[in-house]
C-alpha cells in the first residue's frame, strides 16, 4: 500500500471514529421566480385616441370605429402563446363594454380583429401577428345620450397562457 493510500485510510477511520448523533435541523428555502416579461405594450407609453366629433343618433355600435395605434414587442417572451385582456370599469347598461364617465347610456365597445372583445376577460392571440384592435362608441336603449366632451380609461394587459 502506499503512502499516500495509508494516510487516507487513517484520515477516514479516524473521522468515522468522531462522528456522533447530531440532532436533526429544519433547513428552510425561500426564493421568488420572476418570469419573463411577456411584451412590451407600446413603448410603456399610454395608448390614445379619439373619437372626434360624434353624431349622437348615428351611435349604432358601427358609426365611428376608430383603430388603437400601438406597439407590441414581444421579442422577450418565453412562449408564442399569449393572452391578452382590457381591463376597466364596464358600462352599466352593458358589461362587455367599457364605461364612460358621466355618460349613463354611453359605452365604448372593443374589437380584436374584428370580433368583440368583452373588458375584463383574456383573448388569447399568436405574437406572429399583433392583433388589432379598435374601438366604438354604443349607447343603451333604455334612455338618451347627452351631448358634451368624453372621456374613459383602461389597462391592456398581456400574460401569458
Amino acid at each position: 500500500m502506499t503512502r499516500m493510500r495509508r494516510f487516507l485510510l487513517a484520515t477516514l477511520l479516524t473521522c468515522a471514529g468522531s462522528v456522533q448523533a447530531v440532532e436533526p435541523k429544519v433547513v428552510t428555502i425561500k426564493g421568488v421566480v420572476y418570469a419573463a416579461i411577456p411584451c412590451v405594450i407600446n413603448d410603456n407609453k399610454p395608448i390614445t385616441a379619439a373619437f372626434g366629433d360624434v353624431l349622437i343618433a348615428a351611435i349604432d355600435g358601427h358609426y365611428k370605429t376608430i383603430t388603437l395605434n400601438y406597439t407590441l414587442d414581444c421579442a422577450r417572451s418565453a412562449s408564442r402563446e399569449l393572452q391578452m385582456q382590457v381591463r376597466g370599469n364596464s358600462a352599466g347598461f352593458d358589461p362587455a363594454s367599457l364605461q364612460v364617465q358621466g355618460f349613463d347610456n354611453l359605452g365604448i365597445a372593443l374589437k380584436k380583429d374584428g370580433t368583440p372583445l368583452a373588458i375584463n376577460t383574456w383573448s388569447d392571440f399568436d405574437t406572429d401577428k399583433q392583433p388589432l384592435l379598435q374601438a366604438v362608441l354604443v349607447k343603451s336603449n333604455a334612455g338618451e345620450v347627452k351631448a358634451g366632451s368624453f372621456s374613459a380609461g383602461a389597462t391592456l394587459m398581456v400574460d401569458y397562457r
